[in-house]
C-alpha cells in the first residue's frame, strides 16, 4: 500500500479513471492520502448496477434513485475539475427521470468534454412511447473525441437554429448502437464530422422512413455499418476515398441501390448485403475498381431488375461481367461519364467472345440504354452480340450525337434501335454557332466603321 501511495496523484488519477465512480470513491478508505483524489477526478463512470441491492423492495426503482443522486451530487459540487470524460447506464422510466439525465448532459456538456458514453434503456416499467432527446449541445461540442450512444430510448433531432448546429470538429469515433434517429439528421451529423476515423451505425427506425444516402467523411479510416430500418428500400453511400476496416450487415430489406464508392472490397461487400435488390446504380467511382475484380468475387444478385452502370469507356468485359451475374435483369443502363471518356479499356480488357451467353438476355432483357455514348473499338462487336442473342429484345436506345448515328449496327430485324440525340450538346452547340454568328456580325461592323472613318480622312 505504501508503495502506491507514493506515487504522483497524476498516474493515481489515471489508475482510478477506470473504475466505476462507486468503486473510486472505495479506495477513499484505504488511506487519507487518497481522500482528496476522487474529488479531482475528470473521467466518470456510471452504471446502475452498482447500485442495485438485493434487500430494496423495488431494485430497479431504488438502483435508480442512489444513482441519480450520486450523479447530480458530483456535478453539482463547486470548484469541481472539468471533467473529459462521462459514461452513464442505466434505465429511465419516469418522465422526471429524463429531465435529470438531460440536465447531467447539458452539466457535462462544457469545452473540456472529450468522450460521451451513454446507454439509455427503457425500463420494463416505463413509458415506451416516449424516447429521450439527445441535447443539441452535444452536437455542438468542439472538444469531442469519441460519442457513443447506445440504447433503442434514445434519439436526437435536427437543431432547431443555425446558431446551435452540429459542429464536431475533433471528433473520430462515432457510435450509434439502436439508436432512433432520423435518416436526414443521420446524414446531416455525419457531414459535419470532417475528422471521423471511426463509425459504428447500428441503427434502429420504426416509422415510414424510405430512403438512406449517407455521405462517409474523407477522414473514414473504419467502418462498420448495420440497420435495422425495417421499411428502408433505397439506399445509397459515396465514399470517395479507401479505408482499411469495413463490416456492414442486415441491409438484405434493401431493394434499390446507389453505389459509389473506390474501395473494390467496399463495393463487394455491399453487393454481398444487397441480395435482394431489384434496382442497383454502380456510379464512376465503382468503375475505378469492380472492373479489375475477379467475375468470381462479384456475388449473383438473383431478383436484380434494372442495373445501370456509370463508365469512362466502353469496357465490354464488364459489362458483360455484370450480366452473367443478374439472370433476371430487364432493364441495363450504360451510362458514359464526359470526365471520365478519354480512352479506350486496357488492351488486356478488349472483347472476348463469351464462352455462354449470359441467361438474362437470351430470356429477360428487354431494354437497352446507352446515355452520352463515346465510340470505341469494341462497341460494334458489343452491339452485334446483344443484338444476335438478345431473344426478348425490345428496344436499343442509344443518346448520342447525330454525327454518330451513322456507326451503330443494324444487323437484327428483333429488336428496334432508337436514336435519342443528347439534346444538351446540340443546344450547346447552336448557342456556340449563335456565339460566332454574333461575334462575326460584330467584327465586321467595326471594319466597316472603320473603313468609314479612313474613307472620311482620306475626302479631308
Amino acid at each position: 500500500m505504501d508503495r502506491i501511495s507514493d506515487l504522483p496523484d497524476c498516474i493515481l488519477l489515471h489508475i482510478l479513471s477506470f473504475l466505476p465512480i462507486k468503486t473510486a470513491f472505495s479506495t477513499t478508505v484505504l488511506s487519507r492520502r487518497w481522500t482528496h483524489l476522487c474529488h479531482d477526478l475528470q473521467h466518470f463512470e456510471f452504471n446502475q448496477i452498482q447500485y442495485h441491492n438485493r434487500n430494496d423492495t423495488w431494485p430497479e426503482f431504488c438502483s435508480r434513485k442512489r444513482l441519480f443522486a450520486t450523479v447530480g451530487w458530483i456535478l453539482s459540487r463547486g470548484k469541481a475539475p472539468p471533467i473529459r470524460t462521462f459514461r452513464l447506464t442505466c434505465d429511465l422510466a419516469q418522465f422526471h427521470e429524463y429531465s435529470i439525465v438531460d440536465w447531467f448532459i447539458r452539466k457535462v456538456s462544457g469545452p473540456n468534454l472529450q468522450e460521451l458514453n451513454l446507454d439509455l434503456q427503457l425500463s420494463i416499467f416505463g413509458l415506451p412511447d416516449y424516447k429521450f432527446v439527445i441535447p443539441n449541445s452535444v452536437f455542438s461540442c468542439a472538444s469531442l473525441v469519441t460519442l457513443r450512444l447506445s440504447g433503442g430510448n434514445i434519439t436526437f433531432l435536427s437543431p432547431s437554429s443555425s446558431s446551435c448546429g452540429y459542429r464536431l470538429p475533433s471528433l473520430k469515433t462515432l457510435e450509434m448502437h439502436n439508436v432512433e434517429a432520423s435518416i436526414d439528421d443521420v446524414a446531416e451529423l455525419l457531414s459535419h464530422c470532417t475528422g471521423l476515423e471511426t463509425l459504428i451505425l447500428d441503427l434502429n427506425r420504426q416509422v415510414s422512413e424510405v430512403r438512406l444516402r449517407i455521405h462517409f467523411p474523407l477522414s473514414l479510416k473504419k467502418l462498420n455499418f448495420r440497420s435495422d430500418f425495417n421499411p428502408v428500400r433505397i439506399y445509397g453511400i459515396e465514399c470517395r476515398q479507401q479505408f482499411p476496416s469495413i463490416c456492414v450487415s442486415n441491409l438484405h430489406n434493401v431493394e434499390e441501390a446507389t453505389i459509389n464508392v473506390t474501395s473494390r472490397g467496399f463495393v463487394l461487400k455491399f453487393l454481398v448485403e444487397f441480395r435482394w435488390l431489384r434496382s442497383l446504380v454502380l456510379g464512376d467511382l465503382v468503375f475505378t475498381c469492380l472492373p479489375q475484380a475477379p467475375p468470381d468475387l462479384i456475388p449473383e444478385l438473383t431478383s436484380l431488375r434494372r442495373l445501370e452502370l456509370a463508365v469512362g469507356c466502353f469496357d465490354t468485359r464488364y459489362i458483360m461481367n455484370m450480366l452473367e451475374k443478374c439472370p433476371m435483369l430487364k432493364v441495363l443502363v450504360i451510362v458514359f461519364i464526359t470526365d471520365l471518356v478519354n480512352k479506350d479499356p486496357h488492351p488486356s480488357r478488349r472483347w472476348e467472345h463469351p464462352v455462354k451467353v449470359p441467361t438474362c438476355l437470351a430470356s429477360h432483357l428487354k431494354v437497352i440504354k446507352i446515355k452520352g455514348y463515346f465510340e470505341s473499338r469494341d462497341d460494334r462487336y458489343f452491339f452485334a452480340y446483344v443484338l444476335q442473342h438478345g431473344l426478348v429484345l425490345e428496344s436499343l436506345d442509344v443518346r448520342v450525337d447525330r454525327a454518330r448515328a451513322k456507326v451503330l449496327p443494324r444487323i437484327s430485324k428483333a429488336c428496334q434501335i432508337n436514336f435519342r440525340w443528347n439534346q444538351e450538346k446540340e443546344e450547346e452547340k447552336e448557342a456556340l454557332r449563335r456565339g460566332l454568328q454574333q461575334r462575326q456580325h460584330l467584327r465586321t461592323l467595326q471594319e466597316k466603321a472603320l473603313l468609314g472613318l479612313l474613307q472620311k480622312n482620306l475626302n479631308l
